[in-house]
Protein backbone atom coordinates (compact mmCIF):
# COMPACT_ATOMS: atom_id res chain seq x y z
CA UNK A 1 0.00 0.00 0.00
CA UNK A 2 1.51 3.33 -1.00
CA UNK A 3 1.49 6.39 1.19
CA UNK A 4 -0.48 8.31 -1.45
CA UNK A 5 -3.45 5.93 -1.11
CA UNK A 6 -3.92 6.45 2.62
CA UNK A 7 -5.91 9.73 2.50
CA UNK A 8 -8.18 8.31 -0.23
CA UNK A 9 -8.81 5.10 1.69
CA UNK A 10 -9.60 7.12 4.81
CA UNK A 11 -12.23 9.07 2.90
CA UNK A 12 -13.75 5.91 1.39
CA UNK A 13 -13.96 4.43 4.87
CA UNK A 14 -15.83 7.44 6.16
CA UNK A 15 -12.85 8.71 8.17
CA UNK A 16 -11.37 12.19 7.70
CA UNK A 17 -8.07 12.17 5.84
CA UNK A 18 -5.02 12.80 8.02
CA UNK A 19 -3.30 16.15 7.37
CA UNK A 20 -0.42 16.19 4.94
CA UNK A 21 2.68 16.92 7.02
CA UNK A 22 6.33 17.68 6.37
CA UNK A 23 7.55 20.49 4.07
CA UNK A 24 4.65 22.05 2.16
CA UNK A 25 5.19 24.57 -0.67
CA UNK A 26 2.92 27.47 -1.58
CA UNK A 27 2.83 31.07 -2.77
CA UNK A 28 1.06 34.16 -1.46
CA UNK A 29 0.09 36.91 -3.90
CA UNK A 30 0.36 40.41 -2.48
CA UNK A 31 0.24 43.91 -3.95
CA UNK A 32 2.50 43.56 -6.96
CA UNK A 33 4.58 40.74 -5.47
CA UNK A 34 4.26 36.99 -5.05
CA UNK A 35 5.93 35.67 -1.92
CA UNK A 36 6.87 32.04 -2.38
CA UNK A 37 7.15 30.11 0.85
CA UNK A 38 7.38 26.72 2.48
CA UNK A 39 5.68 25.56 5.65
CA UNK A 40 6.96 22.89 7.99
CA UNK A 41 4.09 20.96 9.56
CA UNK A 42 5.29 18.47 12.21
CA UNK A 43 4.56 14.81 11.54
CA UNK A 44 2.75 14.65 14.90
CA UNK A 45 0.47 17.59 14.05
CA UNK A 46 -3.04 17.20 15.48
CA UNK A 47 -5.64 19.94 15.18
CA UNK A 48 -6.94 19.06 18.64
CA UNK A 49 -3.79 20.65 20.08
CA UNK A 50 -2.63 24.26 19.68
CA UNK A 51 0.90 24.48 18.26
CA UNK A 52 3.63 27.11 18.46
CA UNK A 53 4.24 29.08 15.26
CA UNK A 54 7.70 30.25 14.14
CA UNK A 55 8.30 32.73 11.31
CA UNK A 56 11.84 32.32 9.93
CA UNK A 57 13.45 35.01 7.74
CA UNK A 58 16.46 33.95 5.65
CA UNK A 59 19.53 35.93 4.56
CA UNK A 60 20.42 37.60 1.25
CA UNK A 61 22.00 34.49 -0.27
CA UNK A 62 18.75 32.54 -0.14
CA UNK A 63 16.67 35.21 -1.90
CA UNK A 64 14.89 34.37 -5.12
CA UNK A 65 11.66 33.08 -6.59
CA UNK A 66 12.28 29.31 -6.70
CA UNK A 67 10.55 28.85 -3.33
CA UNK A 68 13.18 26.36 -2.15
CA UNK A 69 16.54 28.05 -1.58
CA UNK A 70 15.39 29.50 1.76
CA UNK A 71 15.56 25.98 3.17
CA UNK A 72 19.33 25.69 2.73
CA UNK A 73 20.63 27.74 5.69
CA UNK A 74 19.86 28.27 9.34
CA UNK A 75 16.74 27.06 11.09
CA UNK A 76 15.41 24.84 8.25
CA UNK A 77 18.60 22.77 8.30
CA UNK A 78 18.61 22.46 12.11
CA UNK A 79 14.93 21.54 11.98
CA UNK A 80 15.42 18.80 9.40
CA UNK A 81 18.49 17.46 11.23
CA UNK A 82 16.59 17.10 14.53
CA UNK A 83 12.85 17.80 14.21
CA UNK A 84 12.19 16.57 17.74
CA UNK A 85 13.80 19.74 19.10
CA UNK A 86 11.42 21.95 17.11
CA UNK A 87 7.82 20.87 17.85
CA UNK A 88 6.27 23.80 15.99
CA UNK A 89 4.74 24.91 12.73
CA UNK A 90 7.43 26.90 10.90
CA UNK A 91 6.76 29.46 8.15
CA UNK A 92 9.63 29.75 5.65
CA UNK A 93 9.01 32.61 3.19
CA UNK A 94 11.47 33.54 0.44
CA UNK A 95 12.35 37.18 -0.23
CA UNK A 96 12.40 37.79 -3.99
CA UNK A 97 15.58 39.92 -4.22
CA UNK A 98 18.81 40.11 -2.26
CA UNK A 99 18.84 43.92 -2.34
CA UNK A 100 15.50 44.34 -0.57
CA UNK A 101 14.89 44.30 3.18
CA UNK A 102 12.29 42.11 4.87
CA UNK A 103 10.28 45.10 6.11
CA UNK A 104 9.46 45.88 2.47
CA UNK A 105 7.31 42.73 2.57
CA UNK A 106 5.71 43.49 5.92
CA UNK A 107 2.15 43.18 4.61
CA UNK A 108 2.81 39.84 2.95
CA UNK A 109 4.49 38.43 6.05
CA UNK A 110 1.59 39.45 8.29
CA UNK A 111 -0.84 37.94 5.79
CA UNK A 112 1.19 34.72 5.90
CA UNK A 113 0.97 34.61 9.71
CA UNK A 114 -2.78 35.29 9.57
CA UNK A 115 -3.29 32.56 6.97
CA UNK A 116 -1.47 30.10 9.23
CA UNK A 117 -3.85 30.96 12.08
CA UNK A 118 -6.83 30.26 9.85
CA UNK A 119 -5.46 27.01 8.43
CA UNK A 120 -3.88 25.31 11.44
CA UNK A 121 -4.35 25.10 15.20
CA UNK A 122 -1.97 27.86 16.37
CA UNK A 123 -1.39 28.88 19.97
CA UNK A 124 -1.67 32.71 19.84
CA UNK A 125 0.43 32.96 23.00
CA UNK A 126 3.37 31.22 21.30
CA UNK A 127 4.17 32.98 18.02
CA UNK A 128 7.89 33.61 17.44
CA UNK A 129 10.11 35.50 15.00
CA UNK A 130 13.68 34.65 14.05
CA UNK A 131 16.06 35.13 11.15
CA UNK A 132 19.68 35.39 10.05
CA UNK A 133 21.65 38.29 8.55
CA UNK A 134 19.04 40.20 6.49
CA UNK A 135 16.53 38.05 8.36
CA UNK A 136 18.17 39.02 11.64
CA UNK A 137 17.61 42.65 10.65
CA UNK A 138 14.02 41.80 9.78
CA UNK A 139 13.63 40.15 13.19
CA UNK A 140 14.76 43.32 14.96
CA UNK A 141 12.64 45.67 12.85
CA UNK A 142 9.45 43.63 12.44
CA UNK A 143 9.82 42.42 16.01
CA UNK A 144 9.68 46.05 17.14
CA UNK A 145 6.90 47.09 14.77
CA UNK A 146 4.66 44.24 15.94
CA UNK A 147 5.87 43.63 19.47
CA UNK A 148 2.32 42.75 20.53
CA UNK A 149 2.42 39.67 18.28
CA UNK A 150 5.64 37.88 19.22
CA UNK A 151 6.22 35.83 22.36
CA UNK A 152 9.98 36.14 21.64
CA UNK A 153 12.39 37.07 18.86
CA UNK A 154 15.76 35.53 17.97
CA UNK A 155 17.91 37.72 15.66
CA UNK A 156 21.05 35.98 14.37
CA UNK A 157 23.93 38.14 13.02
CA UNK A 158 21.37 40.88 12.41
CA UNK A 159 21.64 44.65 12.22
CA UNK A 160 19.50 47.65 13.00
CA UNK A 161 20.72 50.08 10.35
CA UNK A 162 18.95 50.50 7.04
CA UNK A 163 21.75 48.58 5.32
CA UNK A 164 24.10 45.89 6.59
CA UNK A 165 27.86 46.34 6.76
CA UNK A 166 27.81 49.85 8.26
CA UNK A 167 31.19 49.33 9.89
CA UNK A 168 31.34 52.92 11.10
CA UNK A 169 28.02 52.58 12.95
CA UNK A 170 26.84 56.11 12.06
CA UNK A 171 24.52 58.23 14.20
CA UNK A 172 21.32 57.07 12.39
CA UNK A 173 22.10 53.54 13.55
CA UNK A 174 22.34 54.68 17.17
CA UNK A 175 18.98 56.38 16.83
CA UNK A 176 17.48 53.23 15.34
CA UNK A 177 18.88 51.22 18.25
CA UNK A 178 17.12 53.36 20.83
CA UNK A 179 13.85 53.23 18.89
CA UNK A 180 14.00 49.46 18.51
CA UNK A 181 14.88 49.08 22.19
CA UNK A 182 11.92 51.18 23.30
CA UNK A 183 9.54 48.98 21.30
CA UNK A 184 11.11 45.68 22.34
CA UNK A 185 11.79 46.37 26.01
CA UNK A 186 9.09 43.91 27.17
CA UNK A 187 9.79 41.25 24.50
CA UNK A 188 12.05 38.27 25.32
CA UNK A 189 15.08 38.48 23.00
CA UNK A 190 17.98 36.10 22.45
CA UNK A 191 20.50 37.51 19.97
CA UNK A 192 23.42 35.60 18.42
CA UNK A 193 26.51 36.80 16.54
CA UNK A 194 30.08 35.77 15.73
CA UNK A 195 32.83 38.12 16.86
CA UNK A 196 34.81 37.49 13.64
CA UNK A 197 31.91 38.46 11.35
CA UNK A 198 33.28 40.65 8.55
CA UNK A 199 29.94 40.96 6.75
CA UNK A 200 27.77 42.26 9.58
CA UNK A 201 30.05 43.51 12.39
CA UNK A 202 29.28 42.10 15.83
CA UNK A 203 28.77 45.69 17.07
CA UNK A 204 25.47 45.70 15.19
CA UNK A 205 24.20 43.22 17.78
CA UNK A 206 26.04 44.44 20.87
CA UNK A 207 24.80 48.03 20.44
CA UNK A 208 21.20 46.85 20.10
CA UNK A 209 21.55 44.61 23.14
CA UNK A 210 23.10 47.48 25.15
CA UNK A 211 20.24 49.77 24.10
CA UNK A 212 17.70 47.19 25.21
CA UNK A 213 19.38 46.81 28.59
CA UNK A 214 19.57 50.59 29.01
CA UNK A 215 15.82 50.79 28.31
CA UNK A 216 15.11 48.24 31.06
CA UNK A 217 14.96 45.06 28.98
CA UNK A 218 16.70 41.80 29.78
CA UNK A 219 17.88 40.36 26.45
CA UNK A 220 20.07 37.29 26.21
CA UNK A 221 23.07 37.43 23.90
CA UNK A 222 25.52 34.79 22.71
CA UNK A 223 28.71 35.92 20.96
CA UNK A 224 30.64 33.04 19.38
CA UNK A 225 34.44 33.56 19.62
CA UNK A 226 36.25 33.24 16.30
CA UNK A 227 33.04 32.62 14.33
CA UNK A 228 32.39 34.60 11.15
CA UNK A 229 29.16 35.42 9.39
CA UNK A 230 27.89 31.83 9.55
CA UNK A 231 26.94 32.10 13.21
CA UNK A 232 23.53 30.66 12.35
CA UNK A 233 24.96 27.15 12.33
CA UNK A 234 25.96 27.06 16.04
CA UNK A 235 23.00 29.28 16.97
CA UNK A 236 20.21 27.10 15.60
CA UNK A 237 21.94 23.90 16.68
CA UNK A 238 22.18 25.11 20.28
CA UNK A 239 19.97 22.65 22.19
CA UNK A 240 19.06 25.35 24.72
CA UNK A 241 17.55 27.66 22.08
CA UNK A 242 14.32 25.78 21.27
CA UNK A 243 13.80 24.94 24.95
CA UNK A 244 14.07 28.62 25.87
CA UNK A 245 12.03 29.76 22.87
CA UNK A 246 9.01 27.54 23.44
CA UNK A 247 8.98 28.40 27.14
CA UNK A 248 8.18 32.01 26.22
CA UNK A 249 4.47 32.86 26.21
CA UNK A 250 2.53 36.07 25.80
CA UNK A 251 0.20 36.84 28.67
CA UNK A 252 -2.04 38.89 26.35
CA UNK A 253 -1.89 37.21 22.93
CA UNK A 254 -3.54 38.88 19.95
CA UNK A 255 -6.38 36.52 18.94
CA UNK A 256 -6.38 35.26 15.37
CA UNK A 257 -2.97 36.49 14.28
CA UNK A 258 -1.25 39.72 13.30
CA UNK A 259 -2.83 43.13 12.91
CA UNK A 260 -2.09 44.96 9.65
Amino acid sequence: MTLELLPLLALLGGQPAPPVTGILFDALAGEGVTLRHAVYLPRAYDAATQWPLVLFLHGSGESGTDGVRQLTQGLPQALLADPGRWPAIVLLPQKPTDTSEWEQFEGELLALVNAAHRRWAIDPARVYLTGLSQGGHGSWVLGARHADLWAAIVPVCGYGAARRGDAGLPAPFLGAASELAAALVATPVWAFHGDADDTVPVEQTTILVAALRAAGGAPRVTIFPGVGHGSWDPAYRDEALPRWLFDQRRADPAPGGAQP
